[in-house]
């Protein structure tokens, strides 16, 4: 036998699903330790859907361990798995589990064996416990002919329906702007249709963008601190709104707003005008709605004990120094502003940042210092 590489004694080839794909379809827990019962968790995989991917890296992990083996190097395979949702909670099932077949077989390094780019994110978590000294990546060979693309193309197809990371945004958002544009249009309601239709659109996009759908999803197992930050969301939210609705009413009594109305060309003539009234209408409100949500992030990390704590304190800070710059920006923008007091204060603004992120930056540092 031929020894194996230096300072590398035993070696164990990890075969990583992420999204537990083995869980969900062929019901099998994991860690699944040793080439046999690799062999069978792949085939009840491959088995309960002929299509899966990881049915294919199971197998793959398989050879990689045949092959070392054959030349003469220590080693064990597994599989380990993660959860649906991905993220955090996935990671962390992914860790606990490669640490107890470590613990278990005393490996000293690590293959990775993996089906995408998704999986290989967990890297840095397996660098944790073990060096990885390899990486392989299987990929599925198809056809090229045009009939199998159909059944490739067919294949995300049906994961946009079914599966529900993706169907509730690929056929929910589509689903409502058409059950409620498709009315409006029946009745020749097209100008309100188009406003349904951002609406819909724009809501989506926020829900997505602050999670709100998550922290819904979520609320069952929600501590105390999770409801101080759904609230602040929403509340800045309604109130962002509502300043903005309230601009925009401010400026339709006006009879720049009128002309343009009848002469849309007149737009650029009169355009900066009325976004510095909405602006100057309106920013009070939209920085109270933002205040808000960084006091409400301000006050949730603060109850988990998070140093991100000082992270929002700076996001208020922010705050407070842009004001006035917004404000004289809309001034400018009526034409009765001053450029250099714009100017002045977003210097000011900037100095002062700089400064609280710096002895942020240090107090961080002297934190982590370790004690000698």
């Amino acid at each position: 036998m031929s020894r194996g590489p230096p300072g590398t004694s035993n070696v164990l080839v990890v075969c990583v699903d992420r999204d537990d794909d083995i869980g969900r379809k062929a019901q099998i827990s994991t860690p699944v330790v040793g080439r046999n019962e690799c062999i069978d968790a792949g085939v009840k995989l491959a088995v309960a859907d002929p299509e899966e991917a990881d049915a294919n890296t199971i197998f793959a992990a398989v050879k990689q361990f045949d092959e070392l083996s054959l030349k003469g190097y220590k080693c064990q395979v597994c599989v380990v798995s993660g959860s649906l949702s991905g993220g955090f909670e996935a990671d962390q099932k992914l860790r606990a589990q490669v640490a107890e077949v470590v613990r278990m077989s005393n490996s000293d390094g690590a293959i990775l064996v993996s089906d995408g780019v998704e999986d290989e994110t967990v890297l840095p978590v397996l660098l944790s416990i073990v060096p990885i000294t390899s990486v392989r990546r299987v990929i599925i060979k198809h056809s090229k002919s045009v009939e199998e693309s159909y059944v490739v193309f067919g294949r995300y197809l049906r994961m946009l329906a079914f599966d529900p990371r993706y169907s509730r945004w690929a056929l929910g958002v589509p689903g409502m702007i058409l059950f409620t544009v498709g009315p409006l249009a029946y009745f020749n309601l097209l100008q309100e249709a188009s406003g349904v239709f951002a609406a819909i659109l724009g809501l989506a996009l926020l829900v997505r963008a602050f999670d709100v759908d998550k922290l819904f999803s979520g609320l069952p197992r929600l501590r105390p601190s999770n409801f101080i930050r759904l609230f602040s969301i929403l509340a800045s939210l309604l109130i962002v709104i509502a300043s903005i609705i309230q601009g925009y009413a401010a400026i339709t009594i006006l009879p720049e707003f009128q002309q343009v109305s009848r002469e849309p060309s007149l737009m650029l003539q009169y355009g900066s005008f009325l976004i510095g009234v909405l602006l100057s209408k309106s920013i009070d409100f939209i920085w109270i709605g933002l205040a808000i949500y960084f006091g409400g992030n301000l006050l949730y990390h603060f109850l988990r004990g998070s140093l991100r704590v000082l992270q929002s304190v700076v996001g208020i800070l922010v705050l407070a120094l842009l004001y006035f710059p917004f404000q004289q920006f809309s001034l400018i923008l009526q034409g009765v502003g001053s450029t250099q007091l714009l100017i002045s204060s977003v210097l000011f603004g900037l100095a002062i940042t700089f400064a609280a992120v710096g002895l942020i930056y240090q107090y961080i540092r002297s934190r982590r210092k370790p004690r000698v």
